[in-house]
């Protein structure tokens, strides 16, 4: 009984024993990209703030998710880089509440709404504490995909992805930590080329 509660373990370990990620350099002559709402496809809303009674009645947050914060920090890691980023809420009005499910969507969808240039489409595959039963989620596993679209083409000019594996989330007190932790790590990593 005992070896079969340790067997889940052995996919977790095999994970945290591959290498980091290592995504090609963006595309020199890329000077302007519109990052789009990240499309989670986990099947989990993944909140990370924003959905207490406190927030929800008496400040009225809005709740926020992983797929905010990792778009926040995309558009971080990108200008850091140099890359001129839309304003989020220029994406917004363009896109209206849609957000895209494929790189292909993600062109017509930035087309249609006049955003020109390259667009950023994140796909979150999975995104869930390591140990679901752990009070201190000290890793997260992580699996996403990007694309850089050209709008005018609709083609894929860039790609990277982040094949599932655990990330660290060093410090991390409750699973919101955890989640902004490693949606910092995972755009660090993104864009480190």
């Amino acid at each position: 009984m005992r070896c079969h509660r340790l067997l889940w373990l052995l996919p977790v370990l095999t994970l945290s024993c591959a290498s980091s990620l290592v995504s090609p350099p963006l595309p020199t002559a890329v000077r302007a990209i519109a990052v789009l709402p990240p499309n989670n496809r986990t099947g989990d809303p993944l909140f990370v703030g924003g959905t207490s009674l406190l927030e929800k009645y008496i400040f009225r947050s809005q709740p926020v998710t992983v797929a905010d914060v990792l778009a926040v920090e995309v558009r971080i890691q990108l200008e850091q880089r140099g890359i001129t980023v839309l304003p989020r809420e220029q994406v917004d009005a363009a896109l209206g509440n849609q957000i895209p499910s494929s790189p292909k969507d993600a062109a017509n969808l930035a087309s249609h709404g006049k955003l020109e240039g390259s667009v950023l489409y994140i796909e979150i595959v999975q995104w869930q504490p390591a140990v679901a039963e752990s009070l201190h989620p000290w890793r997260m596993l992580v699996a996403i995909h990007v694309h850089l679209v050209d709008v005018a083409s609709g083609r894929v000019v860039w790609a990277a992805h982040l094949p599932l594996r655990p990330v660290p989330t060093p410090g991390a007190v409750t699973r919101a930590d955890a989640d902004m932790i490693a949606a910092q790590r995972v755009a660090k990593e993104l864009f480190s080329s």
